[in-house]
């Protein structure tokens, strides 16, 4: 929340000093008058039935570290195929609010989750453009662009969108990105703004979009890793408004790779367990920096409606 310079103080040069360091400030008037109404955060929730609620609190918990409180808004495509009778995610779903309703009142940041790799018969991924709610996604993306702030695009949904926005398209790599990793800061951004030079996420996907891709198309790359590639890039729509992608998942929790590991038994995650032992308690080292990423992407969100 905002810094409040106080009416009594005798720094004249205060205002202007915090401002330029990049704090959110308000006089005192300002704060006297201000009503500020909590932010309707949208997370449309892409990912297999048996995780789906561990996603909504692996986000909600990230961006609930900030004094701004928050709304959120559980959604679903309208007429969402994976309610049809017999789908694994149509009893989570229930309780999920149709897009096209929730936008009606209006959102103000809006995530879009991961989700498995599609798959083909012959166990090639699918193209982005087939994805059963391919058509549904691009309405999600194209309202964004022109109605809220800021939208993050998670993994999976990271690469749809890039792919559809900019004809960006996906390596399938012989070998899954699955470990933590560290990533340079390459450029300051609000939602790097006062991170540190490294900044640590775990990785777990088969599909890549190079650097250079994203650079070449006009995006800012803000921190990339030498072994898993870009963590966060991001645009501004016609609109004006923000879009961020990440490519890994700063969302989660401690043993979220351990069972991934446990369920496929195909690679040990790298950087994760001391020792590279499967056996011993993975270590936990990039919650500070999801928090911060997080806290900021909020901060931008409260900014763009206080003013």
């Amino acid at each position: 929340m905002p810094i409040v310079t106080p009416e009594y103080s005798t720094d004249t040069h205060l205002f202007e000093r915090l401002q330029d360091c990049g704090a959110i400030v308000i006089d005192q008037e300002e704060a006297e008058t201000q009503d500020i109404r909590p932010a309707k955060i949208g997370l449309l929730n892409l990912m297999p039935a048996q995780v789906m609620e561990a996603t909504e609190l692996r986000w909600l918990r990230f961006i609930s570290h900030t004094v701004l409180q928050i709304e959120p808004v559980l959604l679903k495509f309208d007429d969402d195929k994976r309610e049809l009778p017999n789908s694994s995610r149509r009893n989570v779903l229930k309780r999920y609010h149709p897009f096209s309703a929730a936008t009606e009142d209006g959102l103000d940041g809006l995530i879009v989750t991961g989700d498995n790799q599609e798959r083909q018969q012959d166990g090639t991924p699918l193209p982005m453009n087939e994805l059963h709610y391919a058509e549904d996604l691009k309405e999600v993306i194209d309202w964004a662009n022109s109605n809220i702030s800021a939208s993050i695009y998670s993994c999976l949904a990271s690469h749809y969108a890039l792919n559809y926005q900019y004809g960006l398209c996906r390596d399938i790599k012989n070998r899954k990105f699955f470990g933590v990793y560290d990533h340079h800061v390459m450029k300051e951004s609000e939602i790097t703004f006062a991170m540190d030079d490294l900044i640590r996420a775990p990785h777990s996907r088969w599909g890549t979009i190079a650097t250079e891709h994203l650079e070449a198309a006009g995006l800012d790359v803000l921190a990339v890793s030498e072994e898993a590639g870009w963590l966060i890039a991001e645009d501004v729509s016609l609109s004006g408004n923000t879009n961020t992608y990440l490519q890994g998942h700063p969302e989660y929790w401690r043993y979220d790779l351990h069972d991934e590991y446990v369920r496929d038994r195909q690679y040990v995650p790298e950087n994760y367990y001391p020792g590279d032992n499967p056996e011993l308690q993975p270590i936990l080292s990039w919650s500070g920096d999801a928090r911060s990423l997080l806290s900021n992407w909020i901060q931008g969100i409260y900014k763009s409606y206080s003013s």
